[in-house]
């Protein structure tokens, strides 16, 4: 964490999966509270985390690739080629719909709806 925020401003965002709740993970991040901040995060919301978007667009294009990835080193290619020529649209389009995403989780009150 220090490389990643080395002037201790940095913002950590998990999604409170059950790994991250271990004792051992949450003593280190209590360790650490003055090297970044850790950002309270509501359990089971991928649609808040605009990363998963851009994993979801990865694995549909992997998966429709033929012939399939038949080794790791194919699909590290392939997954890196895929990351690279991700277009800057998408990028541009998830921020700006964080907002729309937010509202949509709060009319849920938390519960689980598709979000377009």
């Amino acid at each position: 964490m220090a490389f990643v925020f080395p002037t201790g401003n940095g913002i950590f965002q998990q999604d409170n999966a059950p790994c991250y709740k271990a004792r051992i993970v949450l003593e280190w991040f209590e360790e650490h509270t003055d090297e970044f901040h850790l950002m309270s995060w509501p359990p089971n919301s991928p649609d808040l985390n605009p990363m998963e978007n851009i994993w979801d667009v990865m694995e549909r294009q992997l998966r429709a690739q033929t012939p399939p990835c038949w080794n790791i080193s194919t699909l590290r290619d392939h997954c890196l080629d895929i990351w690279y020529n991700l277009s800057p649209v998408m990028y541009q389009k998830l921020v700006p719909s964080m907002p729309r995403r937010v509202a949509a989780v709060l009319k849920a009150k938390g519960e689980q709806r598709v979000i377009e």
